[in-house]
């Protein structure tokens, strides 16, 4: 297999690979653990200058810096306890930004829905919203405003206004399944409108048109049913949308200039979902494209986020289909392809007059870039890289794959092979698991993946039933089948990938987190000969104990979520949860998790480890005892790799 090369066939615009350079050079758990220093950047609307979250000791800041020579000009720095979360040019002079809470026992921050906003330069810095928006402002001496108890989503920046934004507000709750209301919010003095519109339904997102009135809410209800609903403008009240008339796909994504037509994506009537058009007058939907097999991944909106001039789908390589030629944006961005061959490439922001463009570019083996291009010059000026350290080291490629499972459906995924080595020799190889199981793997630069690469292994990446991205009834394959069909396809593909040769058959590994790491148990329970050793991180190991611990039982929509995905059988869930069938592993098992793991407590882990005492299996203990769910913190990022590298070598080598 190793042999092979592929040519992806062009659909619109896809990209070309990346040549490998001549010469390898050893990379190591050190290397790959380093933390993403820049997250973000994004252009003001007058071009004058860039605002960027930097992550420095462990803590996200903003900077902000003048687009001519990208000199600091201001930013924002919340200290030890909080963090620079989302953020965005509110106006020329106004960042408004989330604030994310730095707590003492976790290394990963949380989000309480606080918003603060700062001037570019760093001036009139205050919270606007949340819990301690009553507190004194940063660096003045204003009043004291009300403590909001609630959490703030952006609706709308409302382009035009230049002192307000659209925000849902919902109050604190521990199911979060509180009903939100819409307000405008000054991001000067943080003063709250009345309510605009009070919201119909639980975890409701609204949509406004670009004058800021809102209509249209989607929601979920305790059922863990989507719930739609359009605002009647002259009752001043909402009126469900009936649920034959919308898709499990459904999700509206914004309103041309006249307010009249909502861009919406929907799979109704169809596997796949598609984007259309809706008149909202007449109720007339019109299909703007729907691609056979995928689903929709990304979109690229114009500035004012009332059209858009492309989307992005990944049937294997990134690629893009463009819906609007004829716009500027369009035309730019099409520009942008063409000069990035063999990158994923998105517009983050533009100047309103369209001279500056910000770009981020970023394949399988470049973690991302960002660029600053200038039209009337034509000159891109690199603002910066992550993992710049890694430019001149030989990184190795993904190829897309697929086979066909047992029962005839097709599955999607991704193989890479250590570069350096020869084509004739067989290498270890690591199936590498996604979490969810509603996700996927892309092609794109993923750390563990060229960590494993480096180290001499093949890696095999699998897209199996319950991925999102195929169509809902790919994506409803994993529907209690956690522990079966799911596991399938796991094994089947791992088998596949051996046959097709350039493989180690008696070296292979199985690895994942969250629900891959669940995964890496069950698949080496189900097929002990296939794997030699295991690692699984923060994974779910009783899947009965899902309904007890965690955050998910919590929610509104918790129960009726996990009884959708695992049902109700007690006896199929034991079959199905690692901790109840240790007895039939064969291979030695590294067991890493975060003991503040609110998503899948430690519990987990605990059980899986007194079953594997019982019954005298080998395993390797792994925890960081202010880690949630993974390894936030590059220090405790690095140890992990550096474990993960000494156990597979062990076993592999």
């Amino acid at each position: 297999m190793r042999s092979i090369k592929t040519t992806p066939i062009l659909l619109l615009y896809l990209f070309t690979t990346i040549i490998l350079t001549s010469k390898t050079y050893a990379i190591g758990p050190v290397d790959l653990a380093k933390d993403y220093t820049y997250q973000g950047a994004k252009i003001s609307p007058d071009g004058k200058h860039i605002a960027m979250a930097i992550l420095q000791n462990g803590k996200r800041k903003l900077a902000v810096v003048s687009s001519s020579d990208f000199s600091a000009v201001g930013g924002a720095n919340f200290g030890k306890k909080q963090e620079v979360g989302e953020f965005y040019w509110a106006n020329n002079e106004r960042i408004v930004m989330q604030v994310w809470v730095s707590e003492p026992w976790k290394e990963q921050p949380s989000f309480y829905g606080e918003l603060f906003a700062v001037n570019y330069n760093g001036k009139r810095g205050r919270m606007i919203y949340g819990y301690r928006a009553g507190e004194m402002s940063v660096g003045s001496k204003l009043k004291k405003k009300v403590s909001i108890y609630g959490q703030a989503k952006i609706i709308s920046l409302l382009p035009g206004e230049e002192d307000e934004i659209l925000i849902s507000s919902t109050p604190m709750s521990s199911s979060g399944g509180r009903i939100p209301t819409a307000h405008r919010l000054n991001i000067y003095n943080g003063k709250m409108s009345p309510i605009v519109a009070g919201g119909p339904v639980p975890y409701a997102n609204f949509f406004a048109d670009r004058q800021g009135n809102i209509k249209i809410a989607v929601g979920t209800d305790k059922n863990h049913e989507k719930r739609v609903y359009r605002f009647l403008d002259d009752k001043n009240d909402w009126q469900e949308v009936p649920s034959e008339s919308f898709g499990s796909g459904y999700y509206p994504l914004t309103f041309d200039e006249s307010g009249k037509n909502l861009l919406l994506i929907d799979n109704k009537d169809h596997d796949v979902a598609g984007i259309y058009k809706l008149d909202l007058e007449t109720g007339k939907k019109a299909l703007l494209y729907r691609d056979e097999k995928v689903d929709i991944t990304n979109i690229e909106y114009n500035l004012a986020r009332d059209n858009v001039y492309a989307i992005r789908i990944d049937p294997d390589y990134p690629t893009y289909v463009m819906l609007n030629n004829n716009s500027e944006e369009g035309q730019m961005f099409k520009f942008f392809l063409d000069m990035f061959p063999g990158y994923k490439v998105n517009v983050t922001s533009h100047s309103k007059d369209g001279k500056l463009w910000m770009i981020y570019a970023s394949s399988d083996r470049a973690a991302g870039s960002y660029y600053l291009y200038n039209k009337e010059s034509n000159k891109f000026s690199l603002l910066f890289s992550n993992m710049k350290h890694l430019k001149s080291k030989a990184l190795s490629e993904s190829i897309p794959i697929k086979f066909t499972a047992s029962d005839g459906r097709e599955v999607n995924g991704y193989i890479t092979y250590p570069a350096g080595i020869p084509e004739t020799q067989n290498v270890p190889l690591v199936t590498l698991v996604h979490g969810g199981p509603m996700a996927r793997d892309y092609w794109s630069f993923d750390r563990e993946v060229q960590l494993l690469a480096a180290q001499g292994y093949a890696v095999l990446r699998l897209n199996f039933r319950g991925s999102t991205g195929y169509g809902k009834s790919f994506e409803a394959g994993s529907q209690r089948q956690w522990g079966g069909r799911v596991q399938e396809d796991i094994i089947e593909g791992t088998k596949w990938t051996i046959q097709q040769g350039g493989i180690s058959e008696d070296r292979v590994c199985i690895m994942g987190g969250s629900f891959g790491g669940y995964s890496a148990l069950q698949s080496a329970i189900l097929a002990p000969e296939l794997f030699k050793c295991v690692v699984g991180v923060a994974g779910v190991y009783d899947l009965a104990m899902m309904f007890e611990e965690g955050d998910i039982p919590n929610l509104l929509f918790g129960k009726a979520y996990l009884q959708n995905q695992l049902g109700t059988d007690k006896e199929l869930m034991r079959q199905y949860s690692p901790a109840h069938n240790v007895h039939k592993l064969q291979a030695p098992v590294l067991v890493a998790h975060g003991e503040k793991d609110v998503r899948v407590p430690i519990e987990h882990a605990e059980a899986l480890r007194d079953a594997m005492d019982k019954h005298k299996k080998e395993y390797e203990w792994f925890v960081k005892d202010t880690e949630t769910h993974g390894f936030y913190d590059q220090k405790n990022r690095t140890e992990y790799f550096e474990k993960v590298t000494v156990f597979l070598s062990k076993h592999l080598k």
